[in-house]
């Protein structure tokens, strides 16, 4: 990989900043194996929901709350290095691709709205959805146009919300960040407001968010002590002993129904477990999966969350259709799906996203290939 350069910041009216390069491994191996991870335990989730196979073991939704902790650490981490333009950045990184398969979909709806469920040829949900704000319909709910679009509305308020914080003060932006979303979400509960577009920004997976910008602090004093650290023999093992117990909790905690506890506990405290003991394992002893066909299924995991509803019950009603199915032809169904999702993901990474990044980036912003720590 290539020399990253790790920016520390010290005390004082006038901070000054050290740049430290090293030869190792970039940053964010190990969350782009973690972005696979979460995206892949969605697509299962919804391969045997009951929209899909309906199997008694449906799990994976929670692979959503590990993308949210990873965004709030790659937000604060981006925006500490490099604010200039964060929010444009950040449009052109998200905004393409959601807005072709948006509009892409309500045209399929303008011409067969048979063939979809929870979409119409609403075209106030289609602008509300193409400028994330969430807006509750009778026949979706709170889903937009493009159903998994619900977590992009979160992911936007929480890219405005930094910007805004940025405006005020770049070193402690992730700070007021964080005050600023945690204001927010009791200020709509004590004011009692009933709006569901309203109460979209009090719910609990706001606090993920939160989550990823502790960890952002944690790994910065990780940096100053890391010295220290790397003597502890038995850290290596503890960390991964953390990652896999937490890999493992979040999604029984889920096939319990969190055991009624409150999301951000239930799911969001594993998550942050997980993210910070991967990213720990590899700033501190370089442990990191470094397989580039998975690389580069998290590197294609945004893609891969948006479009394999369609792929999957495309899929399952047309060519997969059946009822009931042996144990081998069913393992059989969901090896097939995740892998024919991954692989439309993975091609739409290459022919589409990317060379729409690298155009935009050096049309709008005068620059050429995003460096792995500007990926999402």
């Amino acid at each position: 990989m290539s020399t990253q350069e790790m920016i520390t910041t010290r005390g004082g009216a006038d901070a000054q900043k050290d740049v430290v390069r090293r030869t190792e491994p970039a940053l964010l191996v190990n969350l782009n194996t973690l972005r696979a991870i979460a995206a892949i335990a969605v697509v299962y989730s919804h391969i045997t929901s009951e929209a899909g196979l309906h199997l008694r073991l449906s799990i994976g939704t929670r692979g959503v709350d590990i993308f949210f902790v990873i965004s709030g650490f790659i937000i604060a981490y981006i925006g500490s290095r490099n604010s200039d333009r964060f929010f444009l950045r950040r449009l052109i990184r998200v905004v393409p691709f959601y807005w072709v398969a948006t509009l892409a979909l309500f045209s399929v709806v303008l011409v067969a709205p048979h063939l979809l469920r929870s979409t119409q040829p609403d075209i106030v949900q289609l602008l509300c959805s193409l400028f994330f704000i969430p807006r509750e319909t009778a026949y979706a709910g709170m889903f937009p146009t493009l159903v998994l679009g619900w977590s992009l509305n979160y992911e936007m308020y929480f890219y405005v919300i930094f910007s805004l914080a940025l405006l005020v003060s770049k070193r402690f932006a992730p700070i007021l960040c964080c005050m600023a979303i945690i204001t927010m979400l009791l200020a709509i509960t004590a004011s009692g407001a009933q709006n569901p577009s309203v109460q979209f920004y009090a719910r609990p997976l706001v606090f993920e968010f939160v989550f990823g910008i502790g960890i952002f602090y944690l790994l910065y004093w990780v940096e100053q002590h890391r010295a220290a650290l790397q003597e502890a023999a038995a850290g290596r093992i503890c960390l991964l002993l953390v990652l896999l117990v937490s890999l493992v909790a979040i999604f029984y905690v889920e096939s319990q129904q969190g055991f009624g506890l409150p999301r951000q506990i239930s799911s969001g405290i594993p998550a942050f477990l997980i993210v910070l003991s991967a990213l720990l394992l590899e700033r501190i002893y370089r442990v990191t999966v470094n397989n580039r066909p998975l690389f580069l299924l998290g590197e294609s995991s945004y893609i891969l969350y948006l479009i394999h509803p369609y792929v999957v019950y495309g899929l399952l009603r047309t060519v997969l259709r059946g009822e009931h199915h042996s144990l081998p032809v069913t393992i059989a169904i969901i090896v097939i799906l995740l892998a024919v999702s991954s692989a439309i993901a993975i091609a739409i990474h290459l022919w589409f996203e990317k060379p729409a990044m690298v155009f935009l980036r050096r049309r709008i912003l005068g620059e050429g290939l995003p460096r792995a720590d500007q990926m999402r």
